[in-house]
């Protein structure tokens, strides 16, 4: 299993197998917290080998720096199917949120995990602007 993409940003959307990804971003600024991110999301591409055709469970994680969780793990199952002769088996996770809130500045991250394992993670870094 590679994860080739995992990514915060603007907008995404999985359409038929194409990933679309708009606007990768690593920080917020804001002047005032709390602060409401009206809308994000995740954008997730993994690709398979023939030895992981299968069901997988997936849990992407949003945690401040003590570990604390900021929203509900979000879960799901990805199926992937033997792929045609000449062809690869990938998946594309898109998870979108609106209203995301952060009571106070600080390192946050994204996690990622694969049937109870950690595969990767990204940084956000909410910064209080002057």
């Amino acid at each position: 299993m590679e994860t080739e993409i995992f990514t915060l940003c603007d907008f995404a959307q999985d359409n038929q197998s194409k990933l679309t990804i708009v606007g990768t971003f690593d920080s917020i600024y804001s002047p005032v917290f709390p602060v409401v991110h009206t809308s994000c999301a995740i954008a997730c591409r993994i690709r398979f080998s023939l030895k992981e055709t299968g069901d997988h469970d997936f849990r992407i994680q949003l945690t401040d720096e003590k570990g604390k969780e900021i929203i509900q793990p979000i879960t799901g199952t990805i199926s992937v199917r033997p792929p045609a002769k000449g062809q690869f088996s990938a998946a594309n996770i898109v998870i979108n949120f609106n209203q995301l809130q952060f009571e106070a500045p600080g390192r946050f991250s994204f996690s990622l995990y694969i049937d109870g394992e950690w595969i990767t993670g990204l940084p956000l870094l909410l910064s209080k602007a002057s």
